[in-house]
């Protein structure tokens, strides 16, 4: 899920059990310290074994010299950051985590809550920065401020369902191919499409292999009664047999009036098995 907005409280009471909770970002509207704690505090009491949360451009209080400027206190950030060490809930920095369920099912993500520069928000970079590519895979024009941890994109947002995001990142997704990319922030593109990949593609940007597929069916009624979302029971089996495809998700509750009006997605994986 992501982009709750301080709705958290309709989403929750409607959630089933999970294995994970990831949420995208944006948690409060105000993004201040009781805003993030009152989120945080319902969060905890959803059902799922693992709970990973990014912060978003809304969540001001974690980000210093943005909150300072904007009249914050440092007393009030402090205290933002250590909300973010609960024994329930893990808040994840830029670059890979990995994780091993009680299961042993075991999974990579590589988060960033950094987005296009557009207005006045925290967490964001000009379009002429690469974050998410090595160097030789950085088009001449842009700048390379990538790391070594910074290339299987997972959890950062690039909009697969409409024209908005970062061609930095569509070109890492395309390289790596993850099982699923998450992201919110573009309210208004809620939904999801698997991506197959065309590697006999000539001409354009040589490393953008994507083909998206259409995007999915949502049934607002049935979503609703169910408390989320997920794929249509033919394209779910389908896209468990299509290892080579990624799921893309834009998981925003709050529509584009700023109600919560969609629903978390529901997303079945088959994870390894961790070796110990």
């Amino acid at each position: 899920m992501s982009d709750t907005h301080d709705r958290h409280d309709k989403v929750r009471k409607s959630s089933p059990q999970y294995d994970v909770l990831l949420h995208c970002g944006d948690i409060a509207e105000d993004g201040l310290p009781q805003s993030i704690k009152t989120a945080l505090d319902a969060f905890s009491k959803v059902d799922a074994e693992l709970k990973l949360f990014i912060a978003g451009n809304h969540d001001i209080a974690l980000v210093n010299h943005y909150y300072l400027f904007e009249g914050g206190t440092e007393e009030n950030h402090l205290k933002a950051r250590s909300l973010l060490s609960t024994p329930s809930i893990r808040f994840l920095e830029e670059g890979t985590h990995e994780f091993t369920l009680k299961s042993g099912a075991h999974f990579k993500i590589y988060i960033s809550p950094f987005t296009p520069k557009y207005g006045a928000s925290p967490f964001q970079y000009p379009s002429n920065e690469d974050r998410f590519n090595e160097a030789e895979n950085t088009p001449s024009w842009a700048k390379d401020v990538g790391s070594e941890s910074s290339v299987i994109p997972s959890g950062a947002g690039v909009d697969i369902m409409g024209a908005m995001g970062c061609e930095h990142l569509r070109r890492a997704i395309s390289r790596v191919r993850p099982r699923l990319h998450c992201f919110g922030h573009v309210h208004t593109g809620y939904g999801a499409r698997r991506v197959r990949y065309d590697d006999k593609r000539r001409g354009g940007d040589d490393l953008d292999r994507m083909d998206p597929l259409p995007q999915e069916w949502v049934g607002k009624n049935q979503m609703k009664r169910k408390g989320y979302a997920s794929l249509p029971p033919g394209s779910a089996e389908a896209f468990k047999k299509n290892a080579g495809e990624t799921l893309a998700v834009n998981a925003a509750v709050v529509d584009g009036e700023g109600k919560p009006e969609d629903r978390p997605w529901l997303v079945e994986l088959d994870l390894p098995k961790w070796n110990t």
